[in-house]
This record gives C-alpha cells, structure tokens and sequence, in this order.
C-alpha cells in the first residue's frame, strides 16, 4: 500500500516516514501542495497524508484540487489547527479523516487501517492463501502455522500479490507499487527479493514458486488448490437455497474460466496481454500489389499495421482471420464487380460494421452513387498520393473507434430489453440483451460491455448477487453498473450501493433520463481514464501508460526485425525559469513544450513525460541517424520559437538529448533507457542544447581511455 505524505516540516515528514514505513507502507514525500499535486496525477496512491498548512498550495486547496478530479483515495488531513470549525472546513474539502497535531502515532495507523478498509480495494485485516497467511496489522507471515522472517520489501510484495489474486505484473509496475518515486532501483531489485521471498517459502516447506513467472511478461501469485475449503463449500452447497447455489455455480464458472486462462500464457486476458498489436488493421484490398505496398509502407508511419489481399477469397480468409478496423476496396479486384460490392455492403451493415473505403479508377457519378447506396464510407478516385488516402483512412478509423460504446442490459423481462435496446441505439450506442443470467459470465466475456445495466430482482440470480461477482473480479472491478428496480425503499437503495452500484434507476423507465445517466457515466469513465494516463500539465501519456505502450512497441521490434529508437530529453533551463520567472511561466512553457512534443512525433511513436523536466520518445521502425535528424529539428524549432514572461520578458528553451537504438544498444527498455540516459549525461557535459547518440558516448570514452 503506497501513501504520499505532503508535509513542508522536514523533522515531521521523517517522523512520519519512519511510522509508516515500519507498519510497511510505502511512503513518499511531498513538501508543498504543488510538488504533491504533480505526483497524485502521475502515481497511484492509497491514501493522502496532507498538512494544511502548505507552500504553493495549501492543504484544503489541494484536498479540493484532488476531489475536483474526481480521485477517490482517502485523505486524511494533520495539522495543529484544532477547532471545529476548522475540522468542517477540512471535511467539506473531500477528507475523510482529521488529525490534531502532536500526532499519537497507535491512533493514527489506526485510522489510516480503518480509512483503507472503507476503501474500495477490499482491505482485509487478513490475507490467506491456502496455508499461507498474512496480516498487515502485526506484520506477520505464516505458512502453516510457521512464521516467515520477512525484510521490508519482501513483505510488501507478498501484500501487493495477496491483495490482487491472479493479475500478472510487470517488473515496471512492480517498482511503481513498492517503490517510493525517489528511488531508483532496477528490474534486478525485484528478481532479488523475488528470490528472497522464494527462498523463504523453501525454508518452511512451502512451493517455491508461490509467485511464478510468467515468462515475457513478469510474475503472478500462483493459484492454490485447497481441498480442504473446496469440501466444506459442496458440503454446505446441499443446504443452500437454489438461488444461493446458482450464484455459487456462477462463482465457480469464473474460477475454472480463470484457472483455464492460467494453463498457457497465450490465453491471457485482454488487458494482461501486454504486447498484443493494438493498433488498428488495415486491409489493403487491390489487385495492384505495387499500389498495395506502398500504401501499406506508408501506413506505417500512420500509426497502422497492414495486410493485403489481391483477390476477393484471399480477402475474405482475412477477414476471418483478423477482423480489419477498416478496408481499402478496389471493386476491380473481380470482373464484373459484382461480387466485390457484395463484400462491401456485408462488411457496411454487420454488426459492429466496417467501414469501407473504395479506391478506384472509375469516376462516373453513378459508381459513387452505388458505393454510397452499399453503405460506403468515402470514394477516393485514381490516382493518389498514399498520403492522402492514409489521411482519410485515419479519419473512417477514429470514427469506427469512437462511434460505439457497448452496453450491456441483463434483466428477465424481455419487454423490458427490447424497450432498453430501443432507447439506447439511436445514440450510438452497441446494446447486447440478455434475459437468463446463467449465461452472465459468457455473454459478460464475449460482449466486453463498457456499462452494464443489472435489474434487482430476477429469478435464480439477482442483479446484487451479479454486482457482488463483478466487484470481486479483478479484470471487470470497476466496471460502471447502473441497477433497474421498481423498489426504491431506503432499504433496496443502501443494498445496491453497497455491493457497488454506480446509479440507479427507477421502473417504469423513462427513456431520456436513462439515456442522460448512461451517457455521463460513459464520459466519465472517459475522463477518468484519460486523467490516469496523461500527464496534467504537458497532456502527454504519464510514465505507468507509456511504459506499458514501450513494452508493447519493444515486442513488435523484435517480432518484425525492425529498429526503434528510444530517445531521453531534458529541458536545459526549467529550473532558471522557475526561479526567475516563478511556476506560473514554468507551467506555460511545459503546457507549450507538450505541444510541440506532440505535433512533431504525431504518428508511430510513444511520447512521455517520465519526471519534472525529462521526456522520453520513441520512434518505431527508425534508426539512430534518423531520430537524430528528428530531434535535431526539433532543436532549430526551439530556437525561432520566443516564449514571454507575464512582466513581457522574452526568452528560449533548448533541451539536451540522449538516443540509444534497439537491437544494438539494448533489448529491454531498462537497457535501452539507461543506454540513452549516459548520451544524455554527455550531451549535458558538452554544453546543453545538443544530442548524443550511444556511439558518441562510446567514442568519448575510448578517447577518454586513450
């Protein structure tokens, strides 16, 4: 569990550190509201520790600031402002907690337990594992009654495991979680405690590989049969009523559907498959290969991955295959054109449809007319530059990302869903019905639902006993339900929040307030997911998402044979410009350099701000020199742009710049990233406002040798 405590008195922030940390939390520190504001959108943290009175930004603001963007982490608030009406004050700000300062340290890590468990992380007082138990208020581990000696680190690991079942974690987000963001170890310090741990569990006569690796992708607790519990649950399952023993057949569905998934590494859930090619598939159907090739070349650098198929069947078994996002269609690839139409018009009206760009040499109004008619989405006549083709490409394929959020309605009623599936379609939104909940987990799996909508009572299985199995699953936890009841009694509603319902809505259903619930709770799931993956102030992606979007680019390097280049930038001044300019201007220019960041490596590309001033881009299926020549404009740009202070001073940034090349520099990105981080040291000790590549470091230290 990480905790940042925002405190500026430094003898008050060791003190708590020390506290905390021996209670095995991971703790940062902040020293004023703004530096604190920075991490909370860049890390994820359980709890807030926060003193009110603050540089920068005082506490309430900041406490307001972080419950404006809808965090939901528990904030306790510590200061030595002790009347209520300054307790109501911080209260009313979004805090969950108010401590007077001096600190009783017993009743503080008693608060902070009681807040954590009141959480919607499921904090229990005890974690198990068949024989295996650990409890984070005495800081003990056993394994079959025997007690495990564990450091620190060790033990914190095991907690993050426990507490997230069968998640498989990379060595990057493991060092997020443990970490504290000051320190720097490497993907080594995790094998090491790994290590630790598993030479532990030998000790006392347990598995070894508690925590297994999952090779290609990093480590996972271990699932552990335990006959004992499974015997006691059948035998208790006899006294059950048929609704309790339809949920518990629920229940064991999923297990089994995980446990199957846990056999293989190639049948990992869609959002533990860390490299699978998310981009979008583009099908390049045309009987001229050379055309072909040269529009799948230039996809590349549309952020695309390509097929071709030059006949109508060898189209078709592609599309089987691998559903396209969107096809490129020269109805000439059969004579007459008949047949190539018909594709066509299928792929326009299925559903989810496809859209279908035609390209061809006929320009007769009545050929547009007939691909308008089929359900085309643009016509593009021959001859043109692949340029301009891939540019509308791009447009149909946002437009197909965008244009669909699936819902998903269970409810026994079959009126009732089809009235649902009427109010939600005309606003673009894919309804999936179903009317029998034993086949929940099936069609919850195979439809992937962006919001489920649950009605309360049901025969067999209730919408609450459905709500209580989502929340318990850690790839479907927080997803948004809206509950459809005719029971709006104190008593129903607390029932429903309770097992997590996000909103309800009363029976009879009127139509347009429906709509508007799931509408906004859709954006805002947008919004949220966007603020936990883009940094506020440069709108860039933060380091967690852009190391996850590394390792996925990393992978198609290697399984393409293709370079890529990993370059570390450092603004050479901020810090001057802080100081003499104040944060505001600092601010303006990062929101500016951002930008800039963004427009200049538009397409195939990964582009983060890792730390205050330092950014990382990498640039796929390009060498060193290439990147280079990229960043070297980047440089001249820099330097015609003038940026002017609120007093009207002008002024210029540059930034320094390291670049390192994959294959040859590293094969991981921990390598790659130290490789380019020594050439961006040199560049700093050359003078700033230059870029190093990995041979320049080289040849500086055989100079250096000789």
């Amino acid at each position: 569990m990480k905790i940042l405590v925002v405190e500026d008195d430094e003898a008050i922030a060791d003190l708590l550190t020390y506290m905390l940390s021996n209670q095995n939390y991971v703790v940062e520190v902040a020293n004023d509201g703004e530096a604190a504001w920075e991490l909370i959108v860049v890390y994820n943290y359980d709890l807030l520790l926060i003193d009110i009175t603050l540089p920068r930004l005082d506490g309430i603001s900041l406490c307001r600031r972080v419950r404006a963007h809808d965090y939901k982490m528990p904030i306790m608030l510590v200061t030595g402002r002790g009347s209520g009406h300054d307790q109501a004050i911080g209260l009313d700000a979004g805090a969950d907690g108010y401590m007077v300062k001096p600190l009783d340290q017993e009743v503080l890590i008693a608060r902070i337990r009681a807040l954590l468990r009141r959480t919607g992380t499921a904090f229990q007082s005890v974690l198990e594992k068949g024989n295996l138990r650990l409890d984070p208020t005495s800081r003990e581990v056993t394994y079959a009654g025997q007690l495990l000696s564990l450091s620190p680190k060790e033990f914190s690991i095991l907690e993050f495991f426990l507490r997230n079942g069968r998640q498989v974690f990379t060595y990057s987000v493991i060092l997020d979680q443990i970490w504290a963001y000051g320190e720097t170890p490497s993907e080594d310090a995790v094998r090491t405690h790994i290590k630790g741990l598993r030479q532990k569990f030998r000790g006392v006569g347990a598995p070894t590989d508690l925590i297994e690796t999952v090779y290609g992708l990093g480590y996972r607790l271990k699932p552990i049969a335990d006959s004992t519990k499974t015997a006691q649950l059948t035998s208790h399952e006899a006294t059950q009523p048929i609704e309790q023993q339809t949920l518990s057949a629920l229940s064991k569905r999923q297990e089994i559907d995980r446990a199957s998934n846990d056999l293989t590494t190639e049948r990992i859930e869609p959002e533990e498959s860390l490299f699978a090619d998310e981009r979008p598939l583009l099908l390049i159907v045309d009987p001229d290969r050379q055309l072909a090739q040269q529009l799948m070349n230039e996809a590349v650098d549309w952020g695309f991955r390509s097929a071709i198929a030059t006949t109508l069947s060898e189209a078709e078994t592609k599309i089987e295959q691998d559903a396209p996002t969107v096809v490129l269609l020269d109805p000439d690839i059969t004579h007459p054109t008949t047949e190539s139409l018909r594709l066509l018009a299928k792929l326009s009206h299925q559903t989810p449809s496809v859209p279908v760009l035609v390209l061809t040499s006929h320009d007769q109004l009545t050929d547009r007319l007939e691909v308008a008619q089929l359900g085309g989405h643009s016509f593009l006549h021959k001859p043109l530059p692949p340029a301009q083709v891939l540019k509308a490409i791009a447009q149909a394929a946002q437009q197909a990302k965008t244009a669909k959020q699936r819902v998903m309605v269970v409810d026994a009623d079959p009126q009732i869903l089809a009235t649902l599936k009427e109010f939600l379609e005309p606003w673009g939104l894919s309804v999936t019905t179903l009317n029998n909940p034993q086949q929940f987990w099936e069609t919850l799996k195979s439809c992937s639902p962006h919001l489920l909508i649950l009605d309360v009572k049901m025969p067999a299985v209730s919408g609450v006993e459905l709500c209580k199995i989502i929340r318990n699953n850690s790839r479907w936890g927080r997803l948004p339900i809206i509950f459809l009841t005719a029971h709006t009694d104190a008593a129903i509603v607390n029932q429903m929040f309770s097992v997590g319902a996000d909103d309800f809505v009363s029976k009879p259903i009127v139509g347009p307030e429906l709509v508007s619930r799931i509408i906004n709770r859709l954006e805002r799931l947008k919004l949220l997911q966007n603020a936990a993956e883009t940094d506020y102030l440069t709108k860039l992606s933060n380091r967690h998402k852009s190391t996850q979007d590394l390792n996925k680019y990393l992978q198609l390097a290697n399984q393409q044979e293709q370079p890529l280049c990993l370059a570390v930038l450092d603004l050479d001044n901020l810090k001057e410009i802080n100081d003499r300019h104040g944060y505001n201007t600092g601010d303006m220019v990062m929101r500016q350099w951002g930008q800039l960041l963004r427009q200049t490596f538009r397409q195939n590309a990964v582009v983060a701000r890792w730390e205050s001033d330092e950014f990382v881009v990498a640039l796929s299926s390009m060498i060193k020199a290439d990147g280079i020549q990229r960043l070297t404009q980047l440089l001249a740009t820099l330097h015609h742009r003038k940026f002017v202070a609120p007093e009207q001073t002008q002024f210029r940034i540059t930034f320094s710049a390291g670049i390192a090349q994959y294959p040859d520099d590293g094969t991981d990105l921990h390598s790659l990233y130290q490789a380019a981080s020594e050439a961006l040291h040199q560049s700093k000790v050359a003078g700033c406002a230059c870029i190093f590549s990995t041979e320049d470091c080289r040849a500086i230290l055989k100079q250096t040798k000789s």
